[in-house]
């Protein structure tokens, strides 16, 4: 059961939008999957090599950009009833641009010259700053009637940050500019894109979906209105302790740390505590993804705290949340849109005789489960893989193998939609 009261759906874009996006997303982070499988051993042993670089681009650009900016897209304007404006062609400029931005820059990273990194990354920038605008406007005209979304442009702030910092990288990859301290700035562009971009939309947008689609209670209002802030301003603290002399920068630097691992902690063990207390009482797929992309998230924070690898926390975040969660979120989200728009025919077509196909036949849970049981797998051996090589290629298979899986599913939820769809205006045609 989802709660729908409050949501504008009649603002929702046409289905195909965010369809697209969530139909490519999956091939990237398969791609991963496939490049882990190659070269396990390198992607593993540091974060910093060609190959760890370009599978991180695959991910947080081709699967998690293309999922957050479709999800966005979608929920937005039914969350705070604005439409985004010129949604259809800003849908697929951004699909466009961003399977562009992600190709051009894992092939550059690998080796294939300055010229796919470069347009890589212009193209990636591009279509993440057409996505911030258009949804910035559409918050902007909510705003003007007295709704919106609370904290919402901190995460769309954070990744113009992050692109920006990425855009100055690559120039200084190129060699057309110097960077001093280079390394630090390739850890604030990791901070703002998986803290400020990511951590931030997951929690904007986790205290209003967790409650309608869990039916739990609501969030604190002190996470609602004051963690997001607070945790933005810890990432412009961080930046501009990158600034200072080590003398004075690092001693900040670990202090902010401590305040981004404890808010998002925080959040972590709320949404668990909240989700046990919640109204429902089937455990299905996308749960049993929150379930574990919180403790992901957990252990990152432990990891932290412990003086853990970078390696560890980046496959937690990167693959325990970054790719668990926003799977979860597509099993529940794409039927959902699929029956509502299915409904939503029904209802212009007066064909209240014919029944429509529920959430779980247009994606069945069993199918769903056995996506939950593959990434699970996948993340386990990824992680057992820093310690021996091997099981971190069973691991990418293993993940190459759960995006495939995901496609198939949404892929054969959008196909039942469409029969569906099909059958009804068929059969009304004829009676008409």
């Amino acid at each position: 059961m989802i709660a729908t009261d409050g949501l504008s759906l009649e603002q929702a874009p046409p289905l195909d939008l965010p369809l697209r996006l969530f139909l490519t997303a999956p091939l990237f982070a398969a791609a991963a999957g496939v490049l882990l499988l190659w070269q396990a051993d390198v992607v593993l042993a540091t974060r910093w090599s060609p190959a760890a670089l370009a599978a991180t681009h695959l991910l947080t650009v081709g699967f998690l950009g293309m999922v957050m900016v479709g999800a966005s897209l979608q929920m937005l304007p039914v969350l705070v009833g604005a439409p985004v404006p010129a949604v259809r062609p800003v849908a697929g400029a951004v699909h466009m641009l961003l399977g562009i931005g992600a190709t051009g820059l894992a092939a550059g990273l690998l080796g294939g010259g300055p010229w796919p990194l470069a347009i890589g990354a212009a193209t990636a920038a591009l279509g993440f700053g057409i996505a911030a605008l258009g949804l910035l406007l559409a918050l902007w005209r909510a705003r003007r009637r007295g709704t919106g979304l609370r904290g919402f442009p901190l995460p769309m702030l954070a990744l113009m940050v992050a692109v920006a910092l990425g855009a100055m990288l690559t120039l200084a990859l190129l060699g057309w500019l110097v960077l001093p301290r280079l390394l630090d700035w390739v850890n604030l562009h990791a901070a703002w894109g998986l803290f400020g971009w990511v951590g931030l939309l997951v929690l904007t947008v986790g205290v209003q979906v967790v409650p309608l689609f869990h039916v739990t209670p609501a969030y604190p209002v002190w996470v609602v209105r004051r963690l997001g802030p607070l945790l933005f301003l810890a990432l412009l603290g961080l930046t501009l302790a990158a600034l200072l002399p080590d003398s004075a920068g690092i001693p900040i630097a670990q202090l902010l740390g401590a305040l981004l691992a404890a808010g998002f902690g925080a959040f972590a063990v709320l949404t668990l505590w909240l989700q046990a207390h919640g109204a429902r009482a089937r455990i299905d797929a996308t749960l049993l993804h929150w379930w574990l992309a919180m403790a992901a998230l957990l252990g990152a924070v432990g990891c932290w705290a412990l003086g853990g690898s970078t390696e560890l926390m980046g496959l937690l975040l990167l693959v325990g949340v970054g790719v668990g969660l926003p799977s979860g979120m597509l099993l529940k989200i794409v039927p959902f849109l699929c029956w509502f728009h299915l409904q939503s025919r029904q209802v212009a077509l007066g064909r209240f005789d014919l029944r429509i196909p529920h959430m779980h036949r247009l994606l069945p849970e069993r199918g769903a489960r056995a996506q939950l049981a593959l990434h699970a797998a996948a993340l386990v051996f990824l992680l057992a893989g820093l310690l021996q090589p091997v099981f971190g290629r069973v691991g990418g298979a293993l993940l190459a193998l759960a995006a495939l899986w995901l496609l198939a599913l949404l892929v054969g939820s959008a196909s039942r939609y469409r029969a569906a769809k099909r059958t009804l205006e068929t059969t009304s045609a004829g009676t008409g």
